[in-house]
């Protein structure tokens, strides 16, 4: 960051939508100039091309993440600071990122106050926009039994209370959510499903979708430990997941540009 008050330059890479989208957004809203990338591969494009003040790199992308997405970076000559994000951080894991050469390990869904605070830590120059702007309530009024499938209290605490940014990543969450439903019935291979799965829990908590992340987890740890009564939560889940997507179709969906 070149001096106090400049627009610190940050790079952000998450294979999953719905974090992705979010990261980017909150951090533009604490006034950062973001560069937002899907994958490891772009994630080195992006590094070669242009210089960062901050790294957020997802622990597990298809291509590349994690340990070993940062040496890469290291062995290219690029020392910028980084910054692990994951769906679920143990302590071992987080041992591993730190040997690495991250300086910080954030477990999603991450706030706008917890992006603050890596902001003011990592980066002498930065200030909160937010005090210098009135603050706005926002609600969100659900009722019935979309309320035990879509949590607005806590998808509003995952992103700063925004009404309009939920809205627009529970769209997001729609989608990933019709595309997975699609793929399903060709049986995916075990492995690739328990993965997509822990992506669409980070989703999930960011949406407030509890429920459907818990029945994700489930899966997840069943085919991850070949366990016997994986087809019965896999039922289970779709069930979830059918009943997700008709909560989400209640809800008007904005556009997502900006």
């Amino acid at each position: 960051m070149d001096g106090f008050g400049t627009q610190p330059r940050i790079l952000v890479a998450d294979d999953d939508a719905v974090s992705l989208r979010f990261l980017a957004a909150a951090l533009s809203e604490l006034g950062c100039a973001v560069t937002a990338v899907a994958n490891g591969a772009t994630t080195l494009d992006a590094c070669a091309a242009a210089q960062f003040d901050l790294l957020l790199l997802d622990r597990r992308m298809p291509d590349r993440g994690g340990a070993e997405l940062l040496l890469t970076l290291r062995q290219r000559g690029i020392q910028t600071r980084a910054i692990a994000t994951s769906a679920e951080l143990t302590a071992a894991t987080r041992l591993e990122l730190q040997a690495a050469g991250y300086v910080e390990a954030l477990s999603k869904p991450i706030g706008l106050d917890a992006l603050a605070r890596v902001l003011s830590t990592h980066l002498s120059g930065w200030r909160d926009p937010r005090t210098q702007r009135p603050e706005s309530a926002h609600a969100i009024s659900r009722s019935g039994a979309d309320s035990t499938l879509l949590d607005d209290a806590a998808g509003l605490s995952s992103v700063g209370g925004d009404v309009a940014t939920l809205q627009a990543l529970r769209g997001l969450l729609a989608s990933e959510l019709q595309t997975l439903r699609d793929r399903l019935p060709t049986t995916p291979r075990a492995a690739e499903l328990a993965d997509t799965l822990h992506r669409l829990r980070a989703s999930c908590r960011y949406c407030g979708a509890t429920a459907l992340g818990e029945a994700a987890a489930h899966v997840e740890a069943a085919i991850r430990t070949d366990a016997a009564n994986t087809r019965a939560l896999l039922t289970q889940f779709l069930e979830s997941c059918d009943r997700t997507l008709a909560a989400l179709s209640d809800q008007p969906r904005p556009n997502l540009a900006r």
